[in-house]
C-alpha cells in the first residue's frame, strides 16, 4: 500500500520504530534479553488466564524485539530471549499503536509472509501495546496459540488490564530513571512511587488471589488480606445480590456480634445504606468523616456506621456483564478523604472482585445443575419382598462436587433374582457424572438381558459395549445378584463380582463384620485382562445385613487403607440389628466429616 504515490506505508512504520524519544524510553526501562521478575509475573498470568501456550513481553527496537518476560517459547528462542524483526508480530502493535489480534496468522495478509509463524509455531495471536507516559508505543504483552483460535472479548478484556498494570510498571521504571535525574524533587517523586508500586503490587497479588477464589467467603477473606499500609482500611466487608433483587452480607467474623441482626444481613435496594446507594447509582461512593455522611443519610444509618466503629467509608459497586453483582464495601476508624491513587485501587480492585464473584456465581450454578442431574441418574430403589434397603449419595466438597459414584438395584426378569450394583466411575467432575449415566444404564441392559449368566457375564458385556461403541468409562464396581431360597428359610444367595471395588461386608446376625473377598481387575480395560471375570458366592442367613460402598468412604490421604477397612468393619460390628436405613446414616455420620470429603461417597446397605 502507498500513503503518497512512490512513498511506502513501511516509511511512516520505519519512523515509528526509529523515533529517538520512543528508543530514549527504552533505554531508560533498563530492560532487554534479561530475565526480569515483574516481567515474568506478568507472562504468567497471562498464560493461566489466557489458558495460551506462549506469553511475551516483547519490547520493539529499531532492529530486534526482546523479551524481558517470556514463557512458552521453544529453543533457541527460548535462551536467546530476541528474535530479528524478520520474527515480529509486536512490531505492527508498535508502529499501528492498537492492539493487534489474529485469529489464524497463516491469512492474515499483513503477517503471513512473517518468519515467526513457521520458526516459531506462531498462529493465533493477541498483543496489546505497552505505552510511556508521554505515549510512545514501547512494545506488546501478547498471548500466542500455536493453532487458530477465537478470542473471546472476556480474554481480550483480561489482556487489556493485564497489559494497563504491566504499563504502569514500565511508567514506574521510566519515573524511577526520571526521579535519579532530578534530585531536587527526590523526596516528593520517592513516596509518590513507592504508594503507586504498592498499589501496582496490590492489584498484581489481587489478580492472582482472586482468580483462585470458589466462595464468596474466600473472596472477601482474599480482599481484606491484599490490603495492608499506613491508610489501609480497618474494615472490608462484601454484600452481595440476592435472587430477590435484595443486598444480602456475606458472613464476617470481624463485625461485632449484636450487628449480626435480620435488617442488616438483608435489606432491599430502597434501604438507606451507603451499600445500596453504590448499586442504585453504579458507582464509587465515598464519605470521608461522619459529617458528610450525615448529609445524605438519616441519623440511624449514621448510627450504624458509628457502631461498627467507622467514621468513613468507601463501596465501590461489583459490575457484571449484565447487572451489578454486589458491593465491595472499606471503611476506616478515622476520618479518611480518598486520594485519586485510592480511588483508582479500589475501582480495580472491585472489577476484580466483580470477575471472581460472576466466576463463583457460575461455578455455583454449574453445580447446582450437575447435583440435580446426578441425584436424577441415581435410581430409587425397588420394593423387594424379603429384603430392606437403603443408600445415600454424598458429593464430594472439592472440584465441581459432583463425580462418578453411584448404587442401583432393579429386580432380573423372569425370577425373584434382585441385580444390585456400587460403582466408581474415575474422575471427579461433570465428565465423571455423565460417563457414570451412560454406565450404569449399560450395565443394566446387561444384566437385563443376561439373568441367568451371572454377575461376571453382565460386566464382561458392558466391558464389550464400552469397547464396541469407543466409550471411553472406566472405574470399579461390585455387581451382585441376590436369590432367596425356596424353603422358606429365609436364607438368601449373593453371587457377585468385583472389579477392583472396595470388598463388600456382610454384617452378621451374631455382630461380626465379614469382607468378601475376590477380586479382579477394574473394569474399561478388556485388553488388559488376562482371565475371565470370575463369580463368587455366599449364603446370607436372616438377620444379615450386606455393606457395599464407594472407596470415598475409608481412604484418606493419612490413614492406611487396610486400616479404615478393619476400622470400618469394628464400626459397623457396634451397629448390628440395626435398619439399613440405621446403618447407612451412622456409617456416613461416622466415616464422614462435613465440608472435608476430598471425593464422592456412595453407600447401600441391605438388609435380610
Amino acid at each position: 500500500m502507498l500513503d503518497q504515490p512512490g512513498r511506502p506505508l513501511v516509511d511512516a512504520a520505519s519512523a515509528v520504530l526509529c523515533d529517538p524519544a520512543r528508543l530514549k524510553a527504552l533505554r531508560d526501562t533498563g530492560l532487554s534479553t534479561a530475565s526480569d521478575s515483574v516481567m515474568e509475573r506478568f507472562v504468567a498470568m497471562v498464560r493461566v488466564q489466557l489458558r495460551v501456550p506462549v506469553a511475551l513481553v516483547s519490547l520493539v527496537e529499531t532492529d530486534r524485539q526482546v523479551f524481558p518476560g517470556m514463557a512458552g517459547l521453544a529453543e533457541p528462542w527460548a535462551t536467546a530471549r530476541q528474535t530479528p524483526m524478520s520474527h515480529s508480530f509486536c512490531q505492527h502493535v508498535v508502529t499501528s499503536g492498537e492492539p493487534l489480534v489474529l485469529t489464524d496468522a497463516r491469512e492474515s495478509e499483513r503477517v503471513r509472509g512473517n518468519l515467526a509463524i513457521p520458526e516459531l509455531g506462531v498462529v493465533a495471536y493477541a498483543g496489546m501495546p505497552l505505552t510511556s507516559v508521554d505515549g510512545q508505543v514501547l512494545g506488546s504483552l501478547c498471548a500466542i496459540d500455536t493453532e487458530p483460535r477465537e478470542w473471546t472479548d472476556e480474554e481480550l478484556a483480561t489482556l487489556a488490564d493485564l497489559a494497563a498494570m504491566c504499563t504502569t510498571e514500565l511508567r514506574l521504571r521510566l519515573a524511577t530513571r526520571h526521579h535519579r535525574r532530578e534530585s531536587d524533587r527526590s523526596r516528593e517523586l520517592s513516596a509518590r512511587l513507592d504508594l503507586a508500586h504498592e498499589r501496582t503490587q496490590i492489584l498484581l497479588t489481587a489478580a492472582q488471589a482472586l482468580a483462585s477464589a470458589r466462595t464468596l467467603e474466600q473472596i472477601r477473606h482474599q480482599v481484606s488480606a491484599l490490603v495492608s499500609g499506613d491508610r489501609a482500611p480497618s474494615y472490608v466487608g462484601l454484600v452481595v445480590t440476592d435472587p430477590q433483587g435484595g443486598l444480602l452480607r456475606v458472613a464476617d467474623p470481624d463485625l461485632p456480634a449484636d450487628l449480626a441482626v435480620e435488617e442488616f444481613g438483608r435489606y432491599s435496594l430502597d434501604a438507606p445504606l451507603v451499600t445500596a446507594k453504590a448499586v442504585r447509582e453504579r458507582r464509587l461512593v465515598c464519605y470521608a468523616d461522619p459529617e458528610a455522611l450525615a448529609e445524605d443519610f438519616p441519623e440511624e444509618t449514621v448510627a450504624l456506621y458509628r457502631t461498627m466503629g467507622l467514621h468513613a467509608t468507601a463501596c465501590a459497586p461489583l459490575v457484571g456483564l449484565r447487572e451489578v453483582l454486589g458491593v465491595l464495601v472499606f471503611g476506616w476508624d478515622a476520618p479518611h478523604p480518598l486520594d485519586a491513587g485510592e480511588r483508582e485501587v479500589i475501582t480495580t480492585l472491585a472489577a476484580y472482585t466483580g470477575q471472581a464473584l460472576e466466576r463463583v456465581r457460575l461455578l455455583e450454578r454449574r453445580v447446582d445443575v450437575a447435583r440435580e442431574l446426578q441425584e436424577a441418574m441415581l435410581s430409587p430403589l425397588p420394593d423387594v419382598p424379603g429384603l430392606t434397603t437403603a443408600a445415600a449419595y454424598l458429593p464430594s466438597d472439592v472440584d465441581e462436587a459432583v463425580g462418578g459414584d453411584w448404587y442401583d438395584a432393579f429386580p432380573l426378569p423372569g425370577s425373584r433374582t434382585v441385580a444390585v450394583t456400587v460403582g466408581d466411575i474415575t474422575g471427579h467432575d461433570v465428565h465423571a457424572s455423565t460417563m457414570m449415566g451412560q454406565v450404569k444404564s449399560m450395565l443394566r441392559q446387561a444384566a437385563w438381558c443376561l439373568p441367568t449368566s451371572g454377575p461376571a457375564a453382565a460386566v464382561e458385556a458392558l466391558e464389550a459395549a464400552l469397547a464396541g461403541l469407543s466409550v471411553r468409562a472406566h472405574g470399579t464396581l461390585v455387581h451382585v445378584h441376590l436369590t432367596p431360597h425356596e424353603d422358606d428359610s429365609g436364607r438368601w444367595t449373593m453371587d457377585y463380582t468385583n472389579a477392583g471395588h472396595p470388598q463388600p461386608i456382610v454384617l452378621l446376625p451374631g455382630g461380626s463384620a465379614l469382607p468378601l473377598d475376590g477380586h479382579d481387575m477394574l473394569f474399561g480395560f478388556p485388553d488388559f485382562r488376562t482371565r475371565p471375570r470370575g463369580d463368587h458366592q455366599v449364603v446370607l442367613e436372616p438377620g444379615s445385613t450386606v455393606l457395599l460402598h464407594t472407596d470415598g468412604l475409608v481412604e484418606r490421604r493419612d490413614v492406611d487403607y487396610d486400616d479404615a477397612v478393619t476400622t470400618l468393619c469394628e464400626f459397623l460390628g457396634t451397629v448390628a440389628g440395626r435398619t439399613p436405613q440405621e446403618v447407612v446414616d451412622t456409617v456416613i455420620a461416622r466415616f464422614v466429616s462435613p465440608g472435608q470429603a476430598d471425593d464422592d461417597v456412595a453407600v447401600l446397605a441391605i438388609g435380610l
